[in-house]
């Protein structure tokens, strides 16, 4: 597994992937959450989603992501998800949820690079612009 050091920049692959990631949960009737797992190259290894049964929430599995995250090796994590009844801004727990996944994953050797907020019309907010990851 990559160490964090070792990783490039937060640009390019990584942007190209936040993309694909959002535009998976955009358009969803209901909050899905989406989840990239990259190597240090930014390379995809997998993706996976979970999908709330409500338009206002869904329960972000740290578990699962952080299996998944060592089952493929991988060196970086950059999730979305959508908000398809408001705004792309995050709420109190969005921020709180992404704090606690991240720390899961560092304490992995595992990045969150980014979490974006996607709202019904595709415009997105991103963890990572805002200074918070």
């Amino acid at each position: 597994m990559a160490s964090q050091a070792s990783l490039p920049s937060p640009g390019a692959p990584f942007e190209a992937i936040g993309r694909i990631v959002a535009d998976s949960v955009a358009g969803e009737p209901v909050e899905v959450a989406a989840f990239a797992y990259c190597d240090g190259a930014g390379r995809m290894l997998g993706l996976r989603h979970a999908r709330g049964t409500e338009a206002d929430a869904v329960d972000l599995p740290v578990r699962r992501v952080a299996i998944d995250a060592l089952s493929l090796e991988a060196a970086v994590v950059v999730m979305a998800h959508n908000h398809p009844r408001g705004e792309a801004w995050p709420s109190r727990a969005d921020r709180d949820a992404t704090r606690r996944l991240a720390g899961a994953l560092h304490a992995l050797g595992v990045r969150l690079h980014e979490h974006l907020v996607v709202d019904a019309k595709g415009g997105a907010w991103s963890f990572r612009a805002a200074g918070l990851l």
